[in-house]
Order: C-alpha cells, then sequence, then structure tokens
C-alpha cells in the first residue's frame, strides 16, 4: 500500500511537472512570435507557472478526497489530457478575435472530464494565459469568467439519462448575452448587424464544439459500460439463472438488495448502475464457495478472475470488493448503500420467514439495523455522510408497501 502511494504522488508530480513546462514552454514561444518585451514575457510565464503549479495541487486533492465526478479519478490522464489540449486551445486564443474565444467549451470539457471545482479553476488559469498573451482588456476575462460558471454549474450532474437540452441552451444563450453585453456594446462604430457576426460565431462555433464534446463524453463515460451493466442485470444472464437454481434463498435476497440500491442511488445522486448491478451480485460469492473447507469461505481469488473474465465494469468490481473482502476498507458511498440495503433486506425477510401473518415495526426495524452497521465501525472511514445515512433511512422508511409484498 506504501508503495502504491508513493508511485501514485510521483504519477500527479511528473504530470503536473509535464504540464506546468508545457504551459511556460508555450508562453515563452507566444512571447517570441508577438515580439514582447521581456517584461511582459517575463510576468507571463511567472504567472502561468504559478497557475498551473496551483492546479496541480487542486488536481491531486480532488482526487485524494474523492471529488472528482463520474470515473474521473480513475483516469486521471484523461483529465491531464484535456487539460493540455485546452491549453493549447488557450494559447491559439491569442491569435483570434477577442469575441470569438471558444471558452465556454473549455470551462465545461474541463469540469466533465475532472470535477466542477476542477473545471471552474482550469479554465480561469487558461483564460488569464490568454488575456496576458493577448493583451486583453479585463472585461474580456470577466466575461468569459461568468460565461464559464454558467456553463460548469449547468452540467455540473448529468443523470443516466444524459439529458442535456436545457443547460447546452442556456449556457449557448449566456454568452450569446454576455458577448452583446461586451463586445457589440463597446464598439466604437455605428451599431450595425455586422457588428453582431463575432458573438453568433462564437455561439454557432461552440454550439458545434460542445455537441462534439458531449457525444465523446457520452461514449467515453456516461454510457461506455451500459450494455456491460444491461447484460448483467438481465434476468436470462447466466449468473443470475446459476444463483437462481444453486441459492434460490440468496438469489431473491440479492433481486430485493438491488432494488433498494437502485432507489437509494438515484436519490443520493450515486452511480446508480454500478451500485444496482453489485446489489444483484453480492451474493455470487456462494457460487464460488470452497465445500472443502470446514469455514466454507469464499474463494477470492477465483471469485474476483470471474469479476474479470465476465467484464465487469470497474466501478461495479470495486463495490463487491469492499463489499466481500473482510480486511478491506469501505470508502465508496455506494458499498455503504450495498451494506444498509442487504442488512434491512436480511433483516425483514428473516423475520417474515419466521411468521408471514406477524406485523412487523418496520421503522423500529431500520432504526436497530442502522444502529448495528454504525456501531460495528464498518462506515466509519466510509465517504457517505450522517445527512446522506439520515436520507437512506427516511427512504427505507417510506417503503412499508414494498416489505409487504416480501411475505
Amino acid at each position: 500500500m506504501g508503495e502504491k502511494k508513493k508511485n501514485y504522488r510521483w504519477y500527479h508530480l511528473l504530470a503536473g511537472f509535464g504540464l506546468l513546462a508545457a504551459a511556460v514552454a508555450g508562453v515563452w514561444l507566444l512571447g517570441r512570435l508577438q515580439q514582447a518585451g521581456q517584461d511582459i514575457q517575463l510576468r507571463n510565464m511567472v504567472m502561468t507557472a504559478m497557475g498551473m503549479a496551483v492546479l496541480s495541487l487542486l488536481v491531486r486533492q480532488e482526487a485524494a478526497e474523492h471529488l472528482m465526478q463520474y470515473d474521473n479519478e480513475e483516469h486521471l490522464m484523461r483529465f491531464y489530457l484535456c487539460l493540455l489540449v485546452c491549453l493549447g486551445v488557450a494559447l491559439a486564443c491569442v491569435f483570434l478575435p477577442v469575441g470569438a474565444w471558444p471558452f465556454l467549451v473549455v470551462y465545461i470539457t474541463l469540469a466533465l472530464y475532472g470535477s466542477t471545482f476542477l473545471g471552474a479553476a482550469a479554465g480561469s488559469v487558461l483564460l488569464m494565459i490568454t488575456v496576458l498573451g493577448s493583451g486583453a482588456e479585463s472585461q474580456m476575462f470577466v466575461m468569459y469568467l461568468v460565461c464559464g460558471l454558467i456553463g460548469v454549474s449547468l452540467f455540473r450532474r448529468l443523470d443516466t439519462e444524459f439529458r442535456v437540452g436545457v443547460p447546452f441552451a442556456v449556457s449557448l444563450m449566456a454568452l450569446l448575452v454576455c458577448g452583446t453585453a461586451n463586445v457589440v456594446l463597446f464598439a466604437n462604430e455605428r451599431l450595425d448587424m455586422e457588428l453582431f457576426v463575432v458573438p453568433a460565431a462564437n455561439v454557432i462555433i461552440s454550439a458545434v464544439l460542445l455537441l462534439g464534446i458531449l457525444k465523446l463524453f457520452s461514449q467515453s463515460v456516461t454510457y461506455r459500460y451500459r450494455v456491460a451493466y444491461m447484460e448483467l442485470t438481465a434476468p436470462e444472464c447466466e449468473l443470475l439463472t446459476r444463483l437462481k437454481e444453486e441459492a434460490r434463498e440468496d438469489y431473491y435476497q440479492s433481486m430485493h438488495t438491488a432494488y433498494f440500491c437502485e432507489r437509494i442511488g438515484g436519490r443520493l445522486e450515486l452511480d446508480v448502475q454500478a451500485v444496482k448491478a453489485a446489489g444483484f451480485y453480492h451474493k455470487i460469492g456462494v457460487l464460488y464457495q470452497n465445500k472443502d473447507t470446514e469455514e466454507g469461505k469464499e474463494s477470492g481469488g477465483e471469485l474476483f478472475a470471474m469479476f474479470h473474465k465476465k467484464h465487469f465494469p470497474p466501478a461495479m468490481q470495486e463495490i463487491l470488493k469492499e463489499y466481500l473482502l473482510p480486511d478491506r476498507i469501505v470508502r465508496r458511498k455506494e458499498t455503504a448503500v450495498l451494506i444498509l440495503s442487504d442488512a434491512v433486506t436480511a433483516a425483514i425477510i428473516h423475520l417474515l420467514a419466521a411468521d408471514k401473518t406477524r406485523n412487523l415495526d418496520y421503522d423500529k426495524i431500520i432504526d436497530s439495523v442502522f444502529k448495528i452497521k454504525l456501531d460495528s465501525g464498518v462506515l466509519s472511514q466510509c465517504l457517505i455522510s450522517m445527512k446522506e445515512i439520515t436520507q437512506m433511512k427516511k427512504i427505507f422508511k417510506e417503503e412499508k408497501l414494498y416489505y409487504d409484498f416480501l411475505r
């Protein structure tokens, strides 16, 4: 574990230093091409170095504190590549009219492949580089900063349906309004339709680029494992069929657990597909049980090898490993949802099996299960908050009709 953390630190250090060097070199080359004064070149290089250094620190902090969205934490190189491409765009914008900079797309791209905070911070640093290099007025920095913040706020968290229509339209409308207010109104010419050409062109170009980015994002992140999840959770899936035949009680408990995982995961804005699929398969270990040992413990190596063989998505594998391995620290919120969903389901099924006509106090059972799990310390290092745990408890208590279905 210590070696892994050491390599992780070196990874961030090298990536951050590489980006810093590329940014400073780009700004220096830009100054040479523009034949800028040495004082201006030095200022731009110093500010660029400081900005990129801060960005490197922020990326490391966001990843270490698990604040990055989607699966971005597991694909940091993807974010660094996006940042490098956006750096190239920022340097190229120096040669474009100030009203045609596509910084709305830069902000949103960095937010999608990193986090809302990283998108805002990285976009602002790159915007600073462009403004300093072009000598543009401060009002242009403010204009693109406001547009960028609007963009990252609207695209903060895309749901599983990937509904982008409203954020897309509103962000482009904001760009048009801000462009009109800062470019057209301050033009030292008679008001004419030609003055709207550059802001309108910026909106059109940004719309095309943004559509391309969203398409790429949906394929590489949002829907990357959609087919795999659909196949794994289909009733006719080979593993689920085997579980139903060889361990019928575990199979039905898994189905009910998956139901609660999906409900709670959606309400808490977690990775719904991953936690739901983990709910279906958290009892799959009974198929890989070592019958020759007295303890009958699960053969972890064989089980986890099966995860890879059956192409379980990485997020689903991590949840199952945190749930199944006794010495594994539970960090993910999705794992906490799985643990509590399984515990509540198991408790109610057990009590109903003893006497199906018995009227149970579901609220009391749920409170007891939560208290036992929290007192056990299994979630002591989990990222889930007490507010979210309280919300989970509330959702469980709303499902009284479903519990009657378990009889």
